[in-house]
């Protein structure tokens, strides 16, 4: 009889005692080598003390944890010799490797260190055979910070996209694991338990200490502050967010050639002006949008593989298909931890107390439930990004920096960037490798995806003018336009698949609501009252729009880009598209039109230089980010 599996998964416990932790952080760094680790002799420095299948690396105490992910000990020059490792490597496909040591640490583990490195091997092995190197340095048996973690966690996500990555500290275990875990609660939007416990089933005694689960955690709590695309009020940490909160978001969550192309450009408003710039031109979905399928599709594979794992370990109870498994979506900590929750526990101590301090009563009352709010996400105040970013973790925008500074551009930059709609070509078929990788992503929406023009009008005037009607609408949308754009928004904030499904709706109604619907719930309007202002002095500028902040025009460069691409093929709706926009930046009803006279103006002018200018929204997105 199978025994009873309890619905909610239980929070992981530390491998150490208290006692224990204390111990290893009294106990001097040579000490602690010769007495925990065993000098010379430690078992994690060669192969003699695990069986073969501890040894996915031979020489090297070594396990999977995802296929694209190895979790190893260190290797040595000595063992990287003795074993063909780089010729493992390559019959593996492991094209990265990982350490998250600092240099001099464990010096009487095992051989010498490497006199160059500090390591006990030489990085440059690596490198000299096309397998790439990267440290992220955390204290042993400790976590390093937020920042730390999560260029950790991006660098490991792009080095997936090259090929299989190899992690190892000393052993393999404590730092390995919580950077190995924090990836999959990046990748797949798994809770912190679900990620520590599965890395644990692969790798046993990973994330040893207190400290190194309450870092999962709080990357879990982090990470689910940002991931929201639009605001939602039911969730505390989807409240309202300007536009230069959610760029801080974006940054803290793109990687590679997406971070820097969209540094200024909230990635939604891109993707959602390519989508419907396409639509109109009866383009087929841009080559980016297959590998977002099939990505998805990868990610899918991991996540079911991941679930079906904690399932059979009696750590999930059996779902339905189709079940959400994000905890994002719960809006709450509570229901993937313990049936009280952390905060709870805490809040319990407090009362148990005989005394109270002006602290502690404090922490009581932040600790009351609210109506409107989820306790367990923290104080969004508390996980300000600015507080977390670098300044020289920012990207840059070649394509933003040509546009705001208004330079010519090259022979290869007019390629990319100046593609004349004439030379475009349509696509009288639809895509049926597109289709199934829709399908392998969402099944369920299978039925409502349309990834091409429609057959029966070949003409790209046709569908321009359905784009250009959509987007001109003044009235609020149709109930089921409404409800199409609430289940996409839903989908968006919660699931691994909701861009793939905005990047292959193809309704334009359903596109055009969720363009200016983002826009109006901002918390703030893209273009204030002072801004127009500004905007109205400057009007006989040659650059008009200078005068605003790079968010706000690089976002308006990205609008009106899509704007003239739609409004090119149909003339006679311009003037309603831009009073549309203009509505949605500025949040001025329709009746005061009539006083935005100058700046529809403006805009008009800004739109035969972007539309000239802005042609890279042809060259389709980037959509490789794991949000």
């Amino acid at each position: 009889m199978m025994p009873t599996l309890n619905p909610h998964i239980p929070v992981p416990q530390p491998s150490y005692s208290q006692a224990r932790e204390n111990l290893v952080k009294a106990i001097p760094p040579r000490l602690l080598c010769l007495l925990a680790c065993g000098g010379v002799d430690c078992r994690y420095e060669g192969p003699e003390c695990w069986k073969l299948n501890q040894q996915v690396i031979r020489g090297l105490f070594s396990s999977w944890v995802t296929d694209d992910v190895i979790a190893m000990a260190r290797p040595s020059n000595h063992l990287i010799e003795k074993y063909n490792i780089i010729d493992q490597f390559r019959r593996l496909n492991i094209r990265s490797v990982i350490n998250m040591q600092f240099p001099g640490e464990h010096a009487h583990c095992g051989p010498p260190l490497d006199s160059e490195s500090g390591f006990t091997y030489s990085p440059q092995i690596f490198m000299d055979n096309d397998i790439y190197f990267y440290n992220f340095a955390m204290p042993d048996f400790g976590v390093s910070s937020l920042v730390g973690i999560i260029d950790g966690v991006k660098v490991l996500a792009f080095a997936v996209r090259e090929g299989r990555v190899a992690v190892h500290c000393h052993a393999g275990l404590g730092r390995t694991g919580v950077l190995i875990a924090c990836y999959l609660i990046y990748t797949l939007r798994i809770s912190p338990s679900e990620a520590v416990h599965y890395v644990r089933i692969k790798r046993p005694r990973s994330i040893q200490t207190r400290a190194q689960i309450s870092q999962v955690f709080d990357f879990a709590r982090l990470l689910g502050t940002q991931l929201v695309q639009y605001p939602d009020l039911s969730l505390r940490h989807g409240a309202p967010f300007t536009l230069q909160h959610y760029l801080n978001r974006q940054a803290l969550l793109l990687h590679g050639q997406e971070a820097r192309t969209l540094r200024q450009t909230p990635k939604v408003v891109y993707l959602l002006c390519v989508r419907i710039s396409c639509l109109a031109l009866g383009l087929p979905a841009p080559p980016e949008v297959h590998a977002e399928l099939e990505k998805r599709s990868a990610l899918r594979t991991l996540s079911r593989t991941v679930r079906e794992t904690l399932v059979a370990k009696q750590y999930l109870p059996l779902l339905r298909e189709g079940h959400k498994g994000s905890w994002v979506s719960s809006g709450s900590v509570f229901s993937w931890d313990e049936p009280l929750g952390f905060l709870e526990r805490k809040r319990e101590v407090l009362l148990d107390k005989r005394s109270y301090s002006d602290s502690d009563l404090s922490k009581i009352t932040d600790l009351e439930p609210s109506p409107h709010c989820t306790p367990a996400f923290g104080n969004e105040r508390h996980w300000c990004v600015e507080d977390l970013i670098r300044p020289d973790l920012r990207p840059v925008s070649p394509i933003f920096a040509t546009l705001s500074q208004g330079r010519k551009t090259s022979k290869k930059e007019s390629h990319a960037l100046n593609i004349p709609v004439s030379s475009m070509k349509t696509s009288n078929n639809c895509d049926e490798s597109l289709k199934c990788a829709a399908k392998k992503v969402l099944p369920k929406y299978s039925s409502n995806i349309e990834l091409c023009r429609n057959p029966d009008n070949p003409c790209p005037t046709s569908g321009a003018r359905a784009v250009a009607k959509a987007m001109a609408e003044q009235g609020p949308p149709g109930e089921t336009i409404l409800q199409r754009s609430a289940l996409l928004q839903e989908e968006l904030n919660s699931s691994d698949c909701g861009w793939a499904l905005m990047v292959t709706e193809s309704d334009p109604h359903v596109l055009s609501c969720l363009l200016w619907t983002w826009l109006e719930k901002l918390r703030e309007p893209v273009l204030s009252s002072e801004d127009v202002d500004r905007l109205c002095i400057g009007a006989k500028n040659r650059k008009p729009l200078s005068v605003l902040k790079k968010p706000q025009k690089h976002t308006i460069y990205c609008l009106l880009s899509c704007v003239g691409t739609v409004t090119s093929l149909c003339p006679h709706r311009e003037d309603a598209v831009l009073q549309r926009l203009i509505r949605a930046l500025t949040r001025r009803p329709q009746e005061e039109m009539g006083n935005l006279a100058t700046l529809m103006k403006l805009l008009k002018s800004s739109l035969r230089e972007t539309f000239h200018n802005c042609r890279y929204l042809m060259r389709g997105c980037s959509t490789n980010a794991t949000l």
